[in-house]
């Protein structure tokens, strides 16, 4: 069965404003969806069975035939370059010949908990695209999931969803408004809660790092709150060499992530 589509002429039609509407924290807030564009990111949604609503191609696009047997259960247009670049809110042209509105569906810290590490926490960080790269880096570091503090950047974002490469699709992450409280329901769950700092009182390569441990990396300038180290069952520091005085956030949670993994590997 191919899907059929409904052709888009106009910024009026509906499909095309419910889509614009979610280029702004508000219009993903009401609707519980957000964009994705590109054909590997439509296929990677679809593989996910994530839920695609509704799905855009270019009219003069040549779209490979199973891409669109794929999308008999999507609502489904084509559209004019023109009105692609409304839809992605670009502003100019660009070569993407493909976006699809997916719903939010951000799980329960409890669900995070049950299932084991390692878990990768993120808290304030707030340049979107190192959100979107640490829920790839999470996803590629072996994590079970990842938390992100309610008080850092939007990963629904298009900058924060671009940088993910697909993972927001597929990595389990939860979104937190009160950090203090669901790390401490990691800690019951049995998770060593592990936090980060160039100060940390334990070198990495003495810090025992395995799938029972929750990771925790924090704001690109001032690190961790106070209250997030307090918290923590331990702090890891990495060494840094040359004149350089700390690592990149994306950078340090992959580090960090490999040692648990390394260390899951030999207790194996």
């Amino acid at each position: 069965m191919i899907a059929s589509f409904e052709p888009i002429s106009g910024v009026k039609h509906p499909a095309l404003r419910r889509a614009r509407a979610l280029a702004t924290p508000a219009g993903r807030a009401r609707a519980q969806h957000f964009l994705i564009e590109g054909e590997s990111m439509l296929r990677q949604a679809l593989a996910a069975k994530v839920g695609v609503t509704d799905a855009f191609l270019l009219a003069d696009a040549e779209v490979e035939t199973s891409l669109v047997e794929a999308l008999t259960q999507a609502r489904c247009y084509v559209l004019p370059r023109s009105l692609m670049t409304k839809i992605l809110g670009t502003g100019y042209d660009t070569a993407i010949t493909a976006a699809a509105v997916v719903p939010m569906r951000p799980a329960p810290i409890e669900a995070l908990a049950a299932g084991g590490g390692p878990l990768l926490v993120c808290e304030r960080v707030q340049d979107p695209r190192n959100v979107g790269v640490l829920l790839r880096t999470a996803e590629a570091g072996g994590a079970h999931g990842a938390v992100l503090s309610a008080d850092g950047a939007d990963p629904f974002s298009r900058a924060a969803v671009r940088s993910t490469t697909g993972s927001i699709l597929r990595l389990p992450f939860a979104i937190s408004r009160d950090l203090a409280t669901d790390l401490g329901r990691l800690r019951e769950a049995g998770l060593r809660i592990i936090a980060t700092s160039a100060r940390g009182r334990t070198p990495i390569a003495l810090a025992h790092l395995d799938r029972d441990c929750a990771i925790i990396v924090g704001n690109e300038s001032e690190g961790l709150s106070l209250e997030t180290r307090r918290l923590a069952d331990d702090t890891v520091a990495i060494p840094v060499a040359g004149g350089a005085s700390s690592l990149n956030v994306t950078v340090a949670a992959g580090i960090l992530l490999h040692e648990c993994l390394r260390g899951a590997a030999t207790e194996d």
